[in-house]
């Protein structure tokens, strides 16, 4: 299995990274669960085939895919040689780029022309024509530096809660965010979970789970530390979140090799 991923592109109001991964004969059969991670993606498989489960269906990943949030772990699979390359979005930039309810692709992987049949024929090319991963990169940031996009004054407070959100390192509540863009908080989770695809309530809670287990994975601090640093009320409140997140206890997940998730959070 090979894995790599970009960040810091020209359009960070849109793009999060770039990722390639791409996995060879000796790899297959390959399985492993996802983390949910709070973004959106658009993806290409170029070779071969994949599959996700989520709730006992099956989909299968082929062509230009797009997937919307998923609030918790899913399965992943191949039994072929493949390839995927693909975008890791802003949390706001399917709205942007589509003008869609994110929301109405929660826990869904489906191909992109499914969604926008238009949209589709014009990113397409650059999949299939770029002639490396480097060359793509660069296609793909002036095609999203360049594309109209859809802003207004909702997606513009959303953007500022997830700014919050991030800069708080998930330590905050709803009430935090109403409180400092001055938005009501029936509005608020009316356009976020329209805009992003999860309710606030979620989105933090998700997002303060990702960056405990970042830390935990790299040794940074002590489990017992960083439940503490992250507002767990104790250790079995994070269990609980652990399981939801993860569709797995504590310790049948460290029972198991999961290189790719590894790969993600080393980023």
């Amino acid at each position: 299995m090979h894995y790599t991923y970009f960040s810091g592109t020209e359009v960070p109001h849109l793009i999060e990274g770039y990722f390639y991964l791409s996995f060879d004969e000796e790899d297959i059969p390959f399985k492993s669960a996802i983390l949910p991670i709070g973004l959106a993606h658009i993806f290409y498989i170029g070779t071969g085939t994949q599959k996700v489960f989520v709730n006992g269906d099956e989909t299968l990943l082929k062509g230009l895919m797009v997937s919307g949030q998923y609030f918790r772990s899913f399965k992943f699979t191949t039994n072929s040689i493949t390839t995927s390359i693909g975008a890791n979005l802003h949390p706001t930039a399917l709205h942007k780029l589509l003008n869609i309810d994110v929301s109405e692709l929660e826990n869904i992987h489906t191909p992109l022309a499914q969604i926008n049949n238009t949209f589709h024929h014009k990113l397409l090319p650059i999949f299939e024509e770029s002639k490396d991963f480097n060359e793509l990169i660069l296609n793909l940031n002036s095609f999203f530096f360049n594309i109209p996009l859809h802003i207004d004054k909702n997606t513009k407070q959303i953007d500022h809660a997830i700014s919050l959100i991030r800069e708080k390192d998930g330590l905050l509540t709803v009430l935090d965010i109403v409180n400092e863009i001055s938005i009501s908080q029936k509005s608020l989770e009316i356009h976020f979970k329209k805009i992003v695809g999860l309710t606030p309530g979620r989105y933090i809670r998700q997002f303060r789970f990702l960056n405990l287990m970042r830390k935990y994975f790299f040794n940074e601090i002590e489990l017992s530390d960083l439940i503490y640093n992250y507002n767990y009320y104790d250790s079995s409140h994070f269990y609980k979140d652990f399981r939801l997140f993860m569709n797995q206890d504590f310790k049948s997940f460290f029972k198991q090799d999961y290189p790719l998730i590894k790969k993600y959070l080393k980023k």
